[in-house]
């Protein structure tokens, strides 16, 4: 089976900031609610110190999400190889990457680990090295058939029941 594929900013940037979610939201919500509680429950000679806290939390929070787009922005610009179509062809025995300035194999028992969430399959070479493959691309067939694959290879996986 054979798939091409072509990561924009908008996937890559949307990847990233759903896997970042904890760091970029959630903890400067809970930060807000903290100081949120305290203000009420503060007298008036703390709720300047709160209101000025909750301020500069607000712009820490801010920052950190300009700051994440364009870490994100520059990581993404600085690999031209995953801005290329890429043509995957998953066999038997191996997966089969063919970009516009690259070309490779390796086998399915070489694969540390495969990962699939609603959008990408993410098919680690390493504990930090992974090929982002977009589901989008892939018809309902494939998606079973690349399943099937991975669990014929035994390999480590998390993969979706849908």
């Amino acid at each position: 089976m054979t798939v091409k594929t072509l990561i924009t900013f908008k996937d890559f940037l949307m990847f990233n900031l759903k896997n970042s979610l904890i760091r970029i939201i959630v903890f400067p919500i809970i930060a807000l609610i903290f100081f949120g509680i305290n203000y009420y429950n503060a007298d008036n000679d703390n709720r300047e110190f709160m209101e000025s806290a909750s301020i500069w939390l607000l712009v820490f929070f801010v920052f950190i999400i300009i700051r994440t787009y364009f870490s994100v922005k520059n990581i993404f610009n600085s690999n031209k190889k995953i801005q290329e179509i890429i043509s995957y062809t998953f066999t038997d025995d191996k997966i089969r990457t063919e970009g516009e300035t690259f070309d490779g194999d390796f086998t399915w028992n070489s694969v540390y680990k495969v990962k699939e969430n609603k959008e990408w399959f993410l098919i680690y070479q390493s504990a930090r090295t992974m090929n982002m493959v977009p589901k989008k691309f892939f018809t309902k067939d494939q998606i079973s058939g690349l399943r099937d694959l991975i669990r014929k290879n035994k390999v480590k996986a998390k993969l979706r029941n849908d």
